[in-house]
């Protein structure tokens, strides 16, 4: 009885820590499609209103603070990543449970190496746990990362833009 509840109890832990990790994921997409959504719309009306807006400085600020925006949140939602080296199935990094992974192994060698490692219960915490680490570096090094400088850029951009205002409508 012993046994069966800690096998469980690893389980839970490593399933709850995976869905964890899929969802920062899934809320980085979100903060990064909304800031999308909000710098294409002050791009369209400063735009639209260019020939007004053609003497105002904050208007040139805001302008490229919403472009280096939205391409810093197209890299949080984008699959974009860098080429390497494709991983070989025998390198200790290699993720069973990671698509760009398994995928460049044929079917019959991932069927038995997935077999193989769900006949063991060391095995399958091994494989959880790597592939709970792997998410979290792409969300630490990547998503995360390039959110803070989307919002960081967007704020610098729209406090700058209403003193660049200020200044010139009281001057």
């Amino acid at each position: 009885m012993e046994s069966k509840k800690s096998q469980s109890g690893w389980m839970y832990m490593l399933r709850t820590t995976q869905q964890h990790h899929v969802q920062l994921s899934h809320i980085a997409d979100q903060k990064a499609n909304i800031l999308l959504a909000c710098n294409s719309i002050i791009l369209s009306l400063s735009l639209a209103r260019m020939d007004f807006l053609r003497g105002y400085w904050c208007t040139y600020t805001m302008l490229t603070a919403s472009v280096v925006s939205m391409l810093l949140a197209l890299f949080v939602v984008a699959p974009l990543s860098r080429k390497r080296k494709q991983i070989q199935p025998d390198d200790r990094n290699f993720n069973l449970l990671f698509f760009d992974h398994f995928t460049t192994i044929p079917f019959d060698q991932f069927r038995d190496r997935m077999f193989d490692t769900m006949e063991s219960p060391d095995r399958v915490q091994e494989a959880m746990v790597k592939d709970i680490y792997q998410i979290g570096k792409v969300l630490s090094t990547r998503k995360y990362l390039f959110l803070k400088w989307c919002s960081l850029v967007f704020l610098i951009g729209v406090v700058v833009s209403v003193i660049l205002l200020a200044i010139q409508v009281m001057f």
